[in-house]
């Protein structure tokens, strides 16, 4: 016994752990430490696996690979290197996405949101399809109407290239560059 306390069980708890603990580092067993200080064996047993007691008398287990539990996630380039078709997965949803942002359609925004729709159903998140599916239905009541209302560029993009035209046509021809023949 490492504590030298009379009556452990009258000391306060944190004392009782740290001689229990003190105890079973140095190599006595669960079962005896148990009983010596009054705690049940799968309490002490279930301290000690928590705060990584390790007893003297025991090797520590060293694991080359850790189990598939506590590997963590793969991250995006190991996925790829062990799925290839994910690569192809990939530039297709960045493909999509791209064209969204920057050439949006209201066909391909319909299809895009209708696709989210099925995935979500099928990977049970019904109130995320829902969402998706009230913005297909929004779509198709809007039907063409947003395609004939849609210009190429938006409306900053005209206000820049007419201060452009003027700055083109303000500046006229460039005073550095002399067309005239040198007469010397």
């Amino acid at each position: 016994m490492t504590c030298t306390s009379d009556h452990p069980e009258s000391s306060p708890a944190v004392d009782l752990w740290a001689c229990a603990r003190a105890d079973y580092l140095s190599g006595t067993s669960a079962p005896v430490v148990a009983e010596r200080y009054g705690l049940s064996e799968r309490s002490l047993r279930r301290r000690a696996a928590v705060e990584g007691w390790r007893r003297a008398d025991q090797s520590a287990v060293t694991l080359t690979t850790p189990p598939p539990w506590n590997r963590g996630p793969l991250s995006r380039d190991e996925a790829v290197e062990q799925f290839p078709e994910l690569a192809e997965v990939d530039e297709a949803a960045s493909n999509d996405t791209f064209f969204l942002l920057f050439d949006p359609d209201q066909k391909s925004l319909r299809r895009f949101a209708f696709r989210h729709a099925a995935e979500s159903a099928a990977f049970c998140r019904p109130a995320e399809a829902v969402v998706w599916m009230r913005l297909v239905q929004m779509l198709d009541r809007s039907g063409d109407q947003i395609d004939g209302e849609s210009r190429p560029f938006r409306d900053v993009d005209y206000l820049r290239a007419a201060y452009l035209r003027r700055l083109g046509d303000d500046s006229g021809p460039d005073p550095s560059a002399d067309t005239s023949p040198d007469t010397d």
